[in-house]
């Protein structure tokens, strides 16, 4: 088995802690895997899994805890997360959903289920914003490193906080093996 395969492998089934030495109390459980609603399990399920394949494979993923809480963890990771991808991906954009991607604009980590939106709320629950504010997002992403891709800064920007469609996300862990 490749190296690659073996360090992703081996960050699937472990926490963050475990992969970069974080405190136990800081990292989510993804073994505790709920959502809120329904239809939005139905909404990753049939993003995220072919026919007849399992949606526990892709736990790792997700975290529902206060995105405040995961965007301050992710700044104590995201150099040696870097340096991780870096390492085995080399210098590229995983991400490549721009026409104008492009390495030499510089390279960030991006977060492939966004840690947080507020899609599902405007889509599926028909919410809308109040006068002057925005719709009320709800947290899903994780700082796992099978959640984290290298993106140059023009296909980040591009992306923002939407989801891939699921070519775009097969596509990527195929590149990842998950």
């Amino acid at each position: 088995m490749s190296d690659k395969r073996n360090f992703w492998l081996a960050a699937s089934e472990t926490s963050l802690s475990t992969v970069w030495g974080n405190s136990e109390d800081d990292v989510y459980s993804a073994k505790a895997l709920k959502f809120m609603f329904p239809e939005d399990q139905k909404f990753f399920q049939e993003l995220l899994c072919n026919e007849g394949e399992e949606f526990s494979r892709y736990e790792p993923l997700f975290d529902f805890r206060s995105p405040d809480i995961k965007r301050r963890e992710f700044k104590k990771i995201v150099k040696r997360a870097r340096l991780e991808l870096e390492k085995f991906y080399g210098r590229v954009c995983q991400l490549r959903c721009s026409d104008m991607c492009d390495i030499e604009s510089g390279i960030n980590i991006d977060h492939v289920i966004p840690l947080s939106s507020n899609k599902l709320n405007k889509e599926l629950r028909q919410i809308k914003a109040l006068k002057g504010k925005k719709v009320l997002t709800q947290s899903f992403g994780s700082n796992h490193i099978s959640n984290l891709i290298l993106a140059c800064k023009k296909c980040n920007s591009y992306k923002k906080h939407r989801f891939l469609s699921k070519p775009e996300l097969k596509r990527i862990f195929a590149l990842k093996n998950l």
